[in-house]
């Protein structure tokens, strides 16, 4: 039982990868950088300056568009640019306030001196930074090219990543498919050996006298029985068929791929289960190693 070789008409993803994208306008520039690892869901983490919360919900939305799995850590970095993003603001009636208040401190407790800019610079939130809103957001342009140039580099790795990824299971599926095809003989030539032992056992204990063989027949009939993977082989070769034919659909597809593990498992120890000679059970050994192997494989597509 050869299993075919598939033809991959759409893309295998992996979920592991990198990208990276930059973006620079005058002195400011922004980096972002994604990072990606396997996961059963979509999960996204992402870092970045505090002013740049506002574009967190489009950053998710754009990156759950072209990613159905994966763990994501999303680092967004900015550098420059500090005028653009900040103004300075002096609060008069609060300086006047604090001023006052040193007077009255300086007159109540006869302290020599005068009050100096310096003694106003130091009291809290005379002068404080403030976020230009406006500009904010005239910098989501330069985070967005950067991050799509980062999810178009991740795509790529995760592409390439992928195509290496099901040469590796294309090829163990076709080795499951050639070792199931040697255990249907040997399950015939099993059955032969059995009757050829009972038969030559029943003469030895009668001396050679005719008996009636219905008996020793009927042993033999239940043990082919028994052992009979006529139907495992059947639903074997078809889960390799289908496992292969479902990579034409390209990613998403881990979960289905997960089912259909579950399945090719399932026969395989259904078949270890019957084994009725030590070469058919090295055979479903075989088997189950390329089967857990695959697993590990598609444990990291997505």
């Amino acid at each position: 039982m050869q299993a075919g070789k598939s033809i991959v008409h759409k893309y295998i993803k992996s979920m592991t990868g990198f990208g990276r994208g930059r973006h620079i306008l005058g002195d400011l520039e922004v980096v972002v950088e994604i990072r990606s690892v396997n996961h059963r869901f979509l999960d996204i983490s992402v870092k970045m300056p505090k002013f740049y919360n506002c574009f967190e919900p489009e950053i998710r939305r754009i990156i759950a568009d072209s990613i159905q799995r994966g763990k994501l850590d999303v680092a967004i970095t900015r550098t420059g640019g500090k005028s653009t993003l900040m103004d300075v603001v002096l609060d008069y009636n609060l300086a006047e306030n604090y001023h006052k208040c040193l007077l009255e401190l300086k007159e109540k407790f006869d302290l020599a001196g005068t009050i100096t800019l310096s003694d106003m610079l130091t009291l809290k939130e005379v002068i404080s930074p403030l976020e230009k809103a406006e500009s904010i957001e005239r910098e989501w342009p330069l985070v967005e090219n950067s991050l799509r140039k980062a999810l178009s580099e991740l795509e790529m790795m995760r592409k390439t990543e992928g195509a290496a990824l099901w040469l590796d299971i294309e090829s163990r599926l076709n080795s499951i498919g050639t070792t199931a095809g040697f255990i249907g003989p040997l399950v015939d030539q099993v059955t032969v050996a059995v009757k050829d032992r009972l038969e030559r056992r029943v003469r030895e204990l009668t001396g050679g006298l005719e008996l009636n063989v219905d008996r020793p027949l009927q042993e033999v009939a239940l043990m082919a029985e028994r052992s009979d993977v006529t139907e495992e082989l059947t639903r074997l070769q078809s889960h390799v068929e289908q496992f292969l034919c479902t990579a034409r659909e390209g990613s998403p597809l881990g979960r289905k791929l997960d089912f259909l593990l579950q399945e090719l498992q399932r026969e395989v120890n259904t078949l270890g289960s019957k084994s009725a000679s030590t070469d058919i059970a090295a055979h479903v050994v075989k088997m189950k190693a390329e089967v857990e192997k695959i697993r590990e494989q598609t444990q990291n597509i997505e």
